[in-house]
């Protein structure tokens, strides 16, 4: 197997990352488009400025894709990328739990997917443990 490609579980993170960064793009264009669909009171919502809000996600989602592509491609840089990324989106996910309380657990729960995936194994770890059984 090519060192460059990922295995299963980078194929795995690569599309988890893509779907989140859509999922992300989409409540940043829904907070642009449509304020009133985030069905947000300003007791239960930290940020307050829907525009700039959207705005941080469509960039934030678009992020997250780049790292999920640069995965799919077997780029090294994107496997730390995608576990940084990965982890403060799941950070970020609590702003929203007060108004979006089952999108944010789901994400939350699929960001711990994305660094379980690429923690677990990528190709030197391989290498690795199958030259240790030869």
């Amino acid at each position: 197997m090519d060192d460059k490609t990922p295995g299963g579980w980078g194929v795995f993170a690569g599309l988890l990352l893509v779907m989140i960064g859509t999922f992300n793009a989409i409540e940043g264009i829904v907070a642009l488009a449509a304020p009133s669909r985030i069905f947000a009171g300003e007791e239960k919502l930290i940020i307050l400025d829907y525009d700039r809000a959207g705005w941080v996600l469509i960039i934030w989602g678009i992020l997250l894709l780049i790292a999920g592509i640069g995965l799919l491609a077997g780029a090294t840089w994107a496997r730390v990328f995608g576990v940084s990324l990965a982890l403060l989106n799941a950070i970020g996910q609590l702003t929203w739990i007060g108004t979006q309380p089952w999108l944010s657990v789901i994400l939350i729960a699929l960001n711990v997917g994305v660094i379980w995936g690429l923690t677990v194994g990528w190709p030197a770890d391989r290498a690795r443990t199958s030259n240790a059984a030869a």
